[in-house]
């Protein structure tokens, strides 16, 4: 029995429209839950399963979202894609994760093939602050919907954003520092991307609050890699005198920091302290618990799958201005930073 015939066939025997039978059918939160419970109970009742491709002819929309992060082995941007798959798929569309390796080469090929599948809209956690500003804009003027998560680059991009605090990030973790009598604070910078750049002016800001005059070597080159923190400390383990601290600009390479110190025979935190940002899962289990500063990642998946989805249906957010999102970031203090937890 052809779809449209069997649509007409509930809608008929229920005493309801077609349309009503539609909207059911596609996830619409504008049903009662009795009429919902009418029509899908029918639709068991006579085995109907909808066509996902005609549907799709039908709506102009496949029912499917990309979302790109840069690390699929992080558990900062896993906990973000639960949080957003819970929201999505209980309205009935399905996820294509990419990973960009926080590539732009990469990320471009990434967004080039979500583009050919027709999704309905793509979650973004950008890998570079302009290089793919052309794509996306591409893809907005294609229809196309775009929320941006924890990045706050490609500006002349009109989208949604879900962030965090980035500059309060850095403030934070510096002024714990600051306050443990840390009087030699470094930081290993992230990538050249807006966040990591707005956690270099909340650790300038902290330091200049704590009275501490910032010298030029404290501040070294890294990234949000586990290698980029070891790289970043070995450098500033040639610094003389030597820092007794350290804030990395997110956990995994505040994790390779304490690797490369532990290397050279020192301690953490005895002689130097390190303070990281994400929050990863297992952060407490390592061979020194790692103080951090974290935001809730799941309100973080949650809110992108809300505008998101917002958007699609065409409601209140679809007419207004592109939102911002803050969640704000709270300090976690364990050990490596020798503070009280």
């Amino acid at each position: 029995m052809a779809p449209t015939t069997t649509m007409k066939r509930i809608a008929g025997e229920l005493g309801v429209s077609i349309t009503t039978v539609s909207k059911v059918l596609n996830n619409r939160e504008d049903i009662g839950h009795a009429t919902r419970a009418r029509v899908l109970a029918k639709v068991a009742e006579l085995g109907y399963q909808p066509n996902a491709v005609a549907r799709s002819l039908t709506l102009r929309r496949t029912h499917t979202l990309g979302i790109v992060i840069p690390d699929l082995m992080h558990s900062f941007f896993v906990e973000i894609v639960a949080g957003l798959e819970a929201a999505v798929s209980a309205r009935g569309y399905g996820l294509l994760l990419c990973s960009s390796n926080e590539n732009a080469k990469k990320e471009r090929a990434e967004l080039d093939m979500l583009r050919q599948r027709q999704v309905d809209g793509i979650v973004l956690a950008s890998a570079n602050a302009s290089g793919n500003s052309d794509l996306l804009r591409d893809l907005t003027g294609l229809g196309i919907e775009i929320v941006m998560i924890d990045r706050d680059d490609h500006t002349d991009v009109r989208c949604d954003r879900v962030l965090t605090d980035d500059e309060m990030v850095g403030r934070l973790a510096t002024a714990h520092l600051a306050a443990q009598g840390r009087r030699a604070i470094a930081h290993i910078t992230g990538p050249s991307i807006v966040h990591a750049k707005r956690r270099a002016d909340g650790y300038r800001a902290a330091l200049k609050d704590a009275g501490i005059a910032l010298r030029p070597h404290w501040m070294v080159k890294g990234g949000f890699m586990e290698s980029d923190g070891y790289r970043g400390m070995k450098k500033l383990l040639a610094v003389t005198p030597r820092v007794d601290a350290v804030f990395a600009s997110n956990d995994p390479a505040a994790i390779g920091a304490m690797k490369a110190i532990w290397e050279a025979g020192l301690r953490v935190p005895e002689n130097i302290a390190v303070v990281g940002a994400g929050d990863i899962a297992l952060g407490d289990l390592l061979r020194v618990p790692l103080t951090t500063v974290g935001w809730s990642r799941e309100d973080q998946g949650r809110r992108a799958a809300e505008l998101m989805l917002e958007r699609l249906d065409g409601g209140a957010a679809a007419k207004g201005r592109f939102q911002r999102v803050v969640i704000p970031p709270y300090l976690v203090v364990r050990r490596s930073s020798g503070g009280a937890a």
